[in-house]
């Protein structure tokens, strides 16, 4: 009796320091408070990685099932998967399969050059063939830089520089097959007060053959918009677009993003390939959110295209209120919005609104539009983190669901990305972290791998993924990355290598939503090349590993 007294003594002392809540705030508290007890108290003494191997999908650690009320909407739908086999034997069937597959399209991008995320699909996998053994570094070079651009890559050119240096400032054209430089701008560094600062670039391929090299200056002056010659390294010519938009480009094609606080409302854009004429104008947006607002996200998310359809989240005008950014279907050709997600459900809610699930960032995978869901398995209390993560699968033509993964009790979902027939995504319950391995083509699981705290999912290209984790070990300073190989069809480890981590950042900038610490950064410091060459960056130099 004293010990059941001493509990209420205590929790009454707790809620006298709580803000106000509501009834099922404190409901709510009160159930995530009980369940963090039982996770301790599970979870002592534990190696969490072999305790996600043996437990059932769908089960709390202690065996019950986490979250009653949403166990009860989950009952009979646990998810069963088998946990990837590393042996030696399964590991030369996936190489062997690997290597007598025929190449497929990573996306219908008819690109010439590289991408950020591989096409414009913007599902993080590279048109090249897959990486079966672990890469060493072919060439190294460090010409001076003091942190260097993202780089592009062109024919056998990689472009890349930086005007934060003495020597060698301004933009380089390096022989992907010695890492020597070919050609150098550097006149582009003496105007704008450039020179000394790194600055915020981008490459965009044109029609023409020709590479837009984008290069704000430092002084308040006009953004430039270079037009390069990259076969002579010089610039032809510089084009001036027809307003001042933030520039998206999709192999070829522009739109222009932009907000208009007189007229009440944001508009995407359709530019002409010179950016001096406005082909048309979808003014369907809401504002730009207050920075200040605690569920603030861009006004317009990340872009993925395919087949002259550009596919994007944002708030649309029309929406109920509190609007959550949807996915939007838009006609490259016209302007026209074909059709947009409303089937969000209720991620948050409070005695007055209901916030819905944000759609986040489109993906094109398997000929599908990929979403992350939230709140499959009931809303949370303002402020506090939805139950039930998924992805969901749309047809680009017409919008409809082709799938929605299972949702599991407790469980978040992390980074995604695609992998020939695979969608490999990134998953944290209770503190243990795994990879699991979805089909593509009807949204089943098909295997799952634990993975270590701080791994993290990158890329891929031939239908291999690859995980990255930062070791203890220094070499030079800072701590080295351990990449691994993964087949994406199976999930076994192929390969495991280990990368000097001073002055390089090769894990960063890969995630499917955007980290809005990074600011203006120009995305990931490398690509993977046609070749299936590794082409990246550091903060002195650039490299090639094979």
């Amino acid at each position: 009796m004293k010990s059941r007294w001493l509990q209420v003594i205590l929790m009454l002392g707790v809620f006298a320091v709580l803000p106000p809540l509501h009834a099922q705030d404190i409901g709510g508290w009160l159930k995530r408070t009980a369940k963090q007890v039982q996770d301790d108290i599970a979870h002592k003494g534990e190696n969490k990685v072999r305790e996600a191997v043996a437990r059932p999908l769908g089960t709390a650690p202690d065996g019950n099932g986490g979250n009653r009320a949403s166990d009860a909407r989950q009952k009979g739908e646990a998810i069963t998967a088998a946990v990837a086999d590393d042996s030696a034997a399964a590991r030369d069937a996936a190489i062997t399969r690997l290597r007598a597959t025929a190449p497929r399209s990573a996306c219908a991008d008819a690109a010439a050059m590289s991408r950020t995320y591989g096409t414009t699909c913007n599902s993080r996998e590279f048109p090249a063939p897959p990486i079966l053994s672990a890469p060493a570094f072919a060439w190294q070079t460090k010409p001076g830089w003091w942190g260097a651009w993202s780089p592009f890559l062109v024919g056998n050119l990689m472009l890349t520089g930086s005007c934060n240096n003495d020597d060698n400032a301004g933009l380089s054209a390096l022989d992907m097959k010695t890492g020597k430089t070919v050609w150098r701008i550097g006149d582009i560094c003496k105007v704008g007060n450039r020179r000394g600062s790194t600055g915020n670039v981008a490459f965009h391929e044109l029609s023409s053959g020709e590479v837009l090299l984008i290069y704000p200056r430092e002084n308040g002056e006009p953004t430039d918009f270079y037009v390069i010659d990259v076969k002579a390294g010089h610039i032809v010519h510089s084009l001036k677009p027809v307003a001042n938009l933030t520039l998206r480009g999709h192999g070829g094609s522009f739109v222009g993003l932009n907000q208009s606080n007189q007229d009440g409302f944001s508009s995407v854009i359709g530019l002409s390939p010179a950016l001096d004429k406005m082909l048309w104008r979808n003014g369907g947006f809401r504002l730009a959110m207050r920075n200040d607002d605690p569920r603030y996200m861009p006004t317009f998310s990340p872009s993925a295209m395919v087949d002259g359809i550009l596919f994007m989240t944002a708030r649309s005008k029309d929406q109920a209120e509190p609007p959550t950014r949807q996915l939007h279907a838009i006609d490259l050709r016209t302007g026209q919005t074909l059709w947009r997600h409303r089937d969000q459900p209720v991620a948050e809610r409070s005695n007055t609104s209901a916030w819905r699930s944000d759609d986040g960032t489109p993906m094109v995978a398997g000929g599908k539009v990929v979403i992350r869901v939230q709140g499959l398995l009931g809303a949370a209390g303002i402020g506090r983190k939805p139950d039930g993560d998924a992805l969901r699968a749309l047809d680009p033509r017409s919008g409809n669901v082709a799938w929605t993964t299972k949702a599991v009790p407790g469980q978040r979902i992390g980074n995604y990305i695609a992998a020939g027939d695979m969608l490999i995504v990134e998953t944290e319950r209770g503190g243990t972290r795994e990879v699991w391995g979805y089909r593509l083509s009807d949204g089943a699981l098909a295997w799952r791998r634990p993975i270590n705290k701080e791994m993290k999912l990158l890329a891929s290209s031939g239908g291999v993924f690859h995980l990255s984790e930062r070791t203890t070990q220094a070499s030079g300073g800072g701590r080295d990355y351990r990449l691994q190989g993964v087949d994406g069809q199976t999930g076994t480890l192929l390969w495991t290598t280990t990368l000097p981590g001073h002055n390089l950042d090769f894990d960063g900038g890969w995630g499917i939503e955007p980290d809005l610490r990074r600011g203006g950064s120009q995305g990931p410091s490398w690509r993977i090349g046609r070749d299936g060459a590794i082409y990246g960056v550091t903060l002195t130099g650039a490299f090639k590993l094979q």
